[in-house]
């Protein structure tokens, strides 16, 4: 990291939506800059330097909350905010000189201008307007999370979207899109600019699992993919390009407060990290320009709280002597502050509703990390948090994190009352942002609920509610992706015939899978999904169409976790359903092939650290050479990595092994229509696990006595 860059803070506003702080460009070169920035109170502010001080020019009143903001026109001078389904047009100085109603019915939750086109983006609903009038229009069945507008030639517009099924899709007019898969989710798209010059075929993207890319449209309207950064990190949530110091940079904010600035990869260059910064709380925007001293560029950002703060390559010296000169200035400030806060304290006395608590303004975010098979869960306030509470009404582990820095206690539970975790996070003083990790185990669906607590008094309270899917460590697989692992098996098969339309079994998948789309995709009146799961890697495929729906599983345990709640889910609704379900003894085979390799790496990693536990009890860790073979001592060397793995996840050899009891469990339904409970199928299974063997497992699940010898001779542990 080579760039030296000093923190300045400029300003506080109300809480902020991502990409809604914008820099106009320079009126001349390498002269300060104005800047808008647009909360959720409703508030438009423009700000600019004047004397050397940040100067407020103008400010809008209080009014719905803004979702975006974008710069148009001409020059990029006018400003363009999101409120709901409408549409407002300010000039630099303030005046209003549109207000546009979309007619979109869900709020607007991307935007974008170029020249007299407007696109708008509302769920999963993408709309383009011509002079505030119908262009074009396309309804992806998939969430929206960006778009941005490339000219072509004459008054051609193409359209490029960041879809949640993992694809950038690019639209032209009516037509049907092009479609470029990437390996997760896109969040952000940038246009890719030199100064104040945009490119009009290079886009840059942004991932939910923390990547970064350039995509070029080419000649026959499609998009390529030219590099992607293989960099591991937490989604990224603004993206720009600016040129800081010694060549194009890329600057990236992150949701868990990292602000990053890479330099621009070229043919014969690769992207190295210059700079790394972390706020504390997640970024809602980050923008290259010059704000505080003309001369030196700078990396405005914005967080989720309001904090508006600069990044600059203005060396510190200079801003001590800034500091220096300004004292009277600031003592100036600090009356006027005083002042401030005697008025609103007078203004409290006489409220008519002193106690009224404050609306929390809660950021949440709950992913699956396919690495490490558990979600991410990360929370955070406008205020410092005082304390988090987690109920869950089925069985979730939570993980340790590492800049965790609060106090967690767990409470007895009663699972009989549907209790089975209640847990205290204790936060530290002025924390906003919070990090959690947590484990679900399949088949067992819930609600997952969260009580944030601020500090702020009165003290008051927001809940959350995440629903737990029934199959929550499955991922979706979209068309393209792994084409060849869809022709995988051998497959149980689940047949449902009745009297339902697609769009109730597509509600009713939405009980048991996660990320299900927003709207079914139908070919030919059909629906389909495919699945993997995170953990050991079976296959799920879901067709369904009007009265019918099949599903397809390597898993007989998934299959058995589709029937128990689509037939429940049809029960509820009176709706009766023939059931068809036929089960293939190949899959045990398959799904035991999968697990296996997983289980010896566990079983060995967790002998390895039994051998080390052991050898540091015995203290021979002064003369390896003399007392220790070769064998132990290179696995003294790898203690450290050793110990890592297996603190990630410490309970993986017990998670296998409960995959395997659920599966013989599910065969017996399946199979022979005999219910067995976890334990009995345990000790069925005890023998062979710990043989870890595939012929004894299989002959398990084959023998009709259920009996298993037991193997002849099982290793010792050392």
């Amino acid at each position: 990291m080579t760039l030296p860059l000093s923190r300045i803070d400029y300003a506080t506003v109300g809480v902020t939506s991502r990409r809604t702080t914008k820099i106009f460009p320079a009126t001349e070169h390498r002269h300060t800059q104005k800047f808008a920035v647009a909360d959720h109170d409703g508030i438009l502010y423009v700000y600019g330097m004047k004397k050397g001080e940040l100067q407020l020019s103008f400010k809008s009143l209080p009014g719905p909350k803004i979702n975006k903001l974008v710069l148009g026109g001409s020059g990029y001078d006018k400003i363009y905010i999101a409120q709901g389904n409408t549409v407002k047009g300010y000039t630099k100085k303030g005046k209003l000189f549109l207000e546009f109603d979309t007619n979109l019915i869900d709020p607007i939750s991307a935007l974008y201008v170029l020249g007299p086109n407007l696109a708008a983006c509302a769920r999963d609903l993408y709309h383009r307007y011509h002079d505030c009038k119908d262009a074009d229009s396309y309804l992806a069945g998939e969430t929206l999370y960006d778009v941005v507008l490339l000219p072509a030639e004459g008054s051609i517009i193409f359209a490029i979207l960041a879809c949640g099924d993992c694809a950038i899709r690019v639209l032209h007019g009516t037509k049907t899109p092009a479609i470029l898969r990437l390996p997760n989710i896109p969040t952000v798209l940038s246009i890719y600019r030199e100064g104040n010059v945009e490119s009009k075929e290079r886009v840059l993207v942004g991932t939910m699992d923390g990547k970064v890319g350039l995509l070029i449209l080419q000649g026959n309207k499609t998009l390529r993919i030219t590099w992607l950064l293989n960099m591991n990190g937490s989604e990224i949530t603004s993206l720009d390009t600016y040129e800081l110091q010694d060549g194009l940079d890329i600057l990236i904010g992150r949701q868990d407060g990292t602000v990053e600035v890479y330099t621009f990869p070229e043919e014969d260059t690769l992207a190295s990290l210059r700079y790394r910064y972390n706020a504390s709380e997640s970024i809602s925007s980050v923008t290259g320009g010059i704000i505080g001293a003309a001369g030196y560029p700078e990396v405005l950002v914005t967080t989720y709280s309001g904090r508006i703060f600069g990044l600059t390559t203005k060396p510190p010296g200079l801003l001590e002597a800034d500091q220096n000169d300004g004292l009277t200035k600031l003592k100036l400030e600090i009356q006027q502050l005083q002042e401030k806060l005697n008025e609103e304290k007078e203004a409290a006395i006489f409220s008519t509703d002193p106690l009224a608590p404050l609306i929390l303004s809660v950021n949440y975010r709950m992913v699956l990390s396919r690495e490490d098979v558990s979600y991410s869960l990360s929370i955070e306030l406008d205020t410092p948090i005082d304390n988090i509470l987690i109920q869950s009404d089925t069985p979730i582990e939570l993980l340790d994190v590492e800049n965790n820095s609060a106090v967690i206690s767990l409470s007895m539970c009663n699972p009989r009352e549907g209790n089975f975790v209640l847990a205290t996070y204790r936060c530290q003083v002025n924390t906003n942002h919070l990090e959690m990790r947590l484990r679900t185990i399949e088949g067992q669906p819930g609600t997952l609920q969260i009580y944030v607590t601020s500090q702020v008094q009165p003290k008051c309270c927001r809940k959350i509610s995440i629903p737990i899917s029934a199959l929550s460590l499955h991922v979706r697989q979209h068309e393209m992706e792994d084409t060849k692992s869809y022709n995988e098996g051998p497959f149980n098969e689940l047949k449902l015939i009745g009297n339902f339309t697609v769009a109730e079994m597509h509600a009713w998948l939405s009980f048991v899978l996660p990320d299900v789309p927003e709207r079914p995709h139908l070919e030919e009146g059909e629906a389909t999904l495919v699945y993997i799961s995170a953990f050991i890697g079976t296959l799920l495929k879901c067709k369904y169409k009007k009265g019918s729906a099949i599903f397809f599983g390597e898993n007989i345990s998934s299959i058995i976790i589709l029937r128990d709640i689509l037939t429940r889910e049809a029960t509820k609704r009176k709706i009766k359903l023939d059931v068809y379900c036929d089960v293939t003894e190949s899959s045990i085979s398959r799904v035991l092939e999968l697990i296996l390799p997983q289980l010896n790496a566990a079983y060995d990693l967790v002998t390895n650290v039994k051998i080390l536990n052991i050898l540091e009890e015995l203290e021979l860790k002064e003369n390896l050479k003399e007392n220790l073979c070769t064998e132990y001592q290179e696995l003294i060397q790898k203690e450290t990595e050793i110990r890592f793995r297996l603190a990630k996840d410490n309970e993986i050899l017990e998670r296998l092994h409960a995959v395997i009891t659920d599966l013989y469990v599910d065969w017996e339904r399946a199979k022979r229509s005999h219910r067995i409970s976890s334990k009995d199928a345990a000790d069925k299974l005890s023998a062979a696990l710990k043989s870890r063997e595939l012929v004894q497992l299989l002959q398990v699940f084959t023998d009709t006595n259920n009996t298993v010898p037991a193997p002849s001779s099982i290793p010792s542990m050392i």
